[in-house]
């Protein structure tokens, strides 16, 4: 569970690059535009991260994992749905940082908390399942 949240995370850092010659004439974005919905989820990844290691101490790491794969299941619904303007591109990108955020703090909190002597090797396995499946996306 905890390798297949992780590896969620990598992957959408490299699945919205691919969906750029999709998203830019469906927009109506050049470089900039499309580039901006790749700074607010990568800001928001980012701060989030930090506070949601404070939401994982108080509310668990299991709510907060639910939460954020919850986020990234209306992102990717409200991109195929709802989102028709570069604001609403802005949104979607928003929540999918959002979402991304929780993945990293809750995944290393359970592996603190359930796994004993083997910790280095269950960071180790970790790690790789998060690169192993990102990987082949990189070429």
């Amino acid at each position: 569970m905890i390798g297949l949240t992780h590896g969620t995370s990598h992957f959408f850092h490299l699945l919205f690059p691919p969906l750029f010659p999709w998203l830019m004439p469906a927009f109506g974005l050049d470089f900039s535009g499309i580039g901006l919905t790749v700074t607010v989820f990568f800001v928001i990844s980012g701060i989030g991260q930090a506070l949601a290691g404070f939401a994982v101490d108080s509310f668990g790491p299991l709510r907060v994992l639910l939460f954020g794969m919850s986020c990234f299941l209306i992102a990717g619904l409200g991109l195929g749905l709802l989102a028709h303007t570069l604001g609403d591109l802005l949104a979607v990108a928003a929540l999918a940082g959002l979402g991304n955020s929780v993945l990293h703090p809750a995944d290393y909190t359970v592996l603190n908390h359930k796994v004993g002597v083997a910790l280095f090797q269950a960071f180790a396995v970790l790690t790789a399942l998060g690169v192993g499946r990102s990987a082949p996306m990189v070429k």
